[in-house]
C-alpha cells in the first residue's frame, strides 16, 4: 500500500516537472540563433513601455495552455553586459488587433481579458561576450532575462498582447540589449520630390517623413511632421505636380512655399495635431501623426502616391515625399509598440519585435 502511494506520488510530481518544461521561442528559427537586430528592454536604463504582439501563427503549440514565464536572450554581440534590474510590470491580453494591424494607442491594443500578470523587480544578469551577430546563443541563466509570472495566463487563441511598463532601479540600471527579430521586406521606398518652407525641417524645410518600413500591405503606412504645439495640419495624399506650384496660385500669400501635388487630381487631406511627447526637452518640434490602413489585396502591391503636409499655423508646406508599397507580403506576424509610460501613444514597428521565449503548461 505504501509503495504504491508512494510510486503514485512520484509520478504525479513527476509529470507535473515535465508539463512545466514545456517551452516555446517565437519566432522559432531564433530559437538557438541569434537574430538579424537587438532592442532595448523596458527598464533597464530609462522609464520605458513596451507592447509586443504575436500572432496566432506562432502560438499554436500554446492554445489552451497557461503562460507561466517569459524570458528575453541577450542579442549576439562581443561586450560583455554588466549585471542590474529594473521594475516590471507585465500585462497579457488577447488583442483585437493583428500585429500588422496594430494601434499607436496602447489602450487599443488590450484586449478585455487583461491580467495583470507580474510586478516587481526582474534581474538584468552579468552576461559575457557572446561573439559576432548570428551566431548561436543558448538560453543560459547568464543570456536571459527572466520574467516568472505570478499570475499565469491563460492563451486560448488569437493575437497575444504582451505590455510591459518598466522603471529603472537607481543604482541598477545597464546596458543590456536583446535579441530582436527583423523583417526586411523589399521594395518599399520614399523619394524627396521638392522642399518646404516654414520654421522647421532646417535649411531645406524637410518637416515631413514616411516611416518606409511601414508601407507594407495589411499595415498602416505612417506618416510624420514636425510642427508647433496644439496647432492643426492637413496631410494631403496624391498625384505629384509634374513641377513646384506656388501657394500663391491659390490665394495662400506665402513667398516661397510650393505645392508639390497635381491640383488637377483627386487629393485627399487628412488633419492632424501636433502634440508634444510627454516630458520633451525644451525646444524639441511636437509630432503630428497619421496612420493610413494599406489593404491587404494584390492591387494594393506596388502602390504608388506622394505625400505633403499643410501647416495651418504658419500657412506653409512641407517638402513632398513620393512613397511606394512594397512589392511583398509580410510574414513576421509581430509587432512592437513602444514609447514613454506617461504617454497614450507610441511608435509602432511591425517589421521587429523581441525574439521570446515561452514556457508554459
Amino acid at each position: 500500500m505504501h509503495s504504491t502511494f508512494v510510486c503514485t506520488l512520484t509520478a504525479a510530481v513527476l509529470t507535473v516537472a515535465l508539463r512545466a518544461q514545456n517551452s516555446l521561442v517565437v519566432p522559432t528559427l531564433h530559437a538557438t540563433l541569434d537574430a538579424l537586430s537587438y532592442e532595448w528592454i523596458a527598464g533597464a536604463t530609462d522609464s520605458h513601455r513596451q507592447q509586443t504582439l504575436v500572432g496566432s501563427s506562432h502560438l499554436g503549440a500554446m492554445q489552451g495552455q497557461y503562460i507561466q514565464v517569459i524570458e528575453l536572450r541577450r542579442t549576439a554581440v562581443a561586450e560583455a553586459y554588466l549585471a542590474g534590474s529594473a521594475n516590471m510590470t507585465v500585462r497579457l491580453s488577447t488583442s483585437p488587433n493583428a500585429p500588422l494591424a496594430c494601434s499607436n494607442a496602447f489602450a487599443d491594443n488590450i484586449g478585455a481579458n487583461v491580467v495583470q500578470c507580474f510586478s516587481g523587480a526582474v534581474t538584468l544578469p552579468a552576461s559575457p561576450a557572446t561573439g559576432s551577430a548570428g551566431t548561436a546563443v543558448a538560453w543560459t541563466p547568464d543570456n536571459t532575462v527572466r520574467i516568472e509570472l505570478t499570475v499565469p495566463f491563460l492563451y486560448q487563441g488569437g493575437t497575444l498582447c504582451i505590455d510591459v511598463t518598466g522603471q529603472p532601479i537607481a543604482g541598477q540600471q545597464t546596458w543590456w540589449m536583446a535579441d530582436a527579430a527583423e523583417e526586411v521586406v523589399s521594395g518599399s521606398h520614399a523619394i524627396e520630390i521638392g522642399t518646404g518652407c516654414g520654421v522647421y525641417g532646417g535649411p531645406l524645410h524637410q518637416w515631413s517623413q514616411v516611416q518606409a518600413r511601414s508601407l507594407v500591405v495589411g499595415g498602416y503606412g505612417v506618416f510624420r511632421a514636425q510642427g508647433a504645439a496644439n496647432t492643426v495640419a492637413l496631410a494631403m495624399f496624391g498625384a505629384p505636380s509634374a513641377g513646384p506650384i506656388p501657394l500663391s496660385l491659390f490665394g495662400i500669400p506665402t513667398p516661397g512655399c510650393n505645392c508639390h501635388l497635381d491640383p488637377l487630381q483627386p487629393i485627399l487631406m487628412i488633419p492632424a495635431f501636433f502634440e508634444l511627447e510627454p516630458q520633451a526637452f525644451a525646444g524639441t518640434p511636437a509630432m503630428a501623426e497619421v496612420l493610413v490602413p494599406l489593404p491587404a489585396v494584390p492591387q494594393a502591391l506596388g502602390f504608388q502616391m506622394t505625400t505633403q503636409w499643410f501647416d495651418l499655423a504658419q500657412m506653409a508646406v512641407s517638402n513632398a515625399i513620393s512613397w511606394q508599397v512594397a512589392n511583398a507580403t509580410p510574414t513576421l506576424d509581430m509587432a512592437l509598440v513602444e514609447g514613454n509610460p506617461a504617454g497614450a501613444v507610441g511608435t509602432v514597428t511591425t517589421y521587429l519585435a523581441h525574439v521570446l521565449r515561452f514556457e508554459y503548461q
